[in-house]
């Protein structure tokens, strides 16, 4: 295939059959045509120069899929103060299940001590059995309205081999959000309740 080059425009030769005169032609009043529109009309453009910018439609459909992430990760943000509430819950809970088992087997008394994570020295730590230590939850001993608070920050809890216990009821609190624990003290059963709402 031959290529004949006309101005800035480079033209094929036509393929077998087809006459010079008809080819010339087209491509020649094509180049005219186009350089008449550029000069005449303003909004025909080339296209690289048409497309600067973003239409409205697409300005819309960026900003519905920024709003509908939003709307799936802003409430997962406001939950992880209450996740780190529940954690501390599921740790205090399991300590004490822990101790009132083995008080059971063991056929010996054990102490469950909670510390407030502020108030203690580092030899207490939470690995150590019969010890809670908060991580930023406050704790508070007997029901939510009562003026039991101490300065201390430690409360302890004591099973019995015969499946009692000393009972009570904590309130560990975290910003907001707030979780009773409540130890049964003739059957040793303990007792969750939010007093937030999800």
């Amino acid at each position: 295939m031959l290529i004949l080059s006309i101005g800035n425009k480079k033209v094929s030769l036509p393929k077998w059959g087809e006459s010079y005169s008809k080819v010339f032609r087209q491509s020649f009043f094509s180049h005219i045509y186009l350089r008449w529109m550029e000069k005449s009309v303003p909004s025909f453009k080339k296209k690289n120069q048409l497309d600067k910018g973003f239409t409205l439609l697409e300005l819309l459909v960026v900003m519905t899929i920024i709003g509908m992430m939003a709307v799936l990760i802003i409430p997962n943000l406001r939950s992880g103060q209450a996740t780190l509430l529940r954690a501390q819950v599921r740790e205090a809970v399991a300590v004490l299940k822990y101790a009132r088992r083995s008080a059971i087997v063991e056929g010996k008394q054990k102490t469950v001590t909670f510390h407030e994570g502020k108030d203690v020295d580092n030899s207490v730590s939470k690995t150590k059995p019969g010890h809670w230590v908060s991580r930023g939850a406050t704790l508070q001993w007997g029901e939510e309205d009562s003026d039991t608070n101490s300065d201390t920050a430690n409360y302890q809890i004591t099973f019995y081999p015969e499946g009692g216990n000393s009972g009570g009821v904590l309130i560990l609190s975290y910003l907001k959000y707030k979780t009773k624990i409540t130890v049964n003290p003739m059957t040793g059963k303990i007792e969750l309740e939010n007093l937030y709402d999800d």
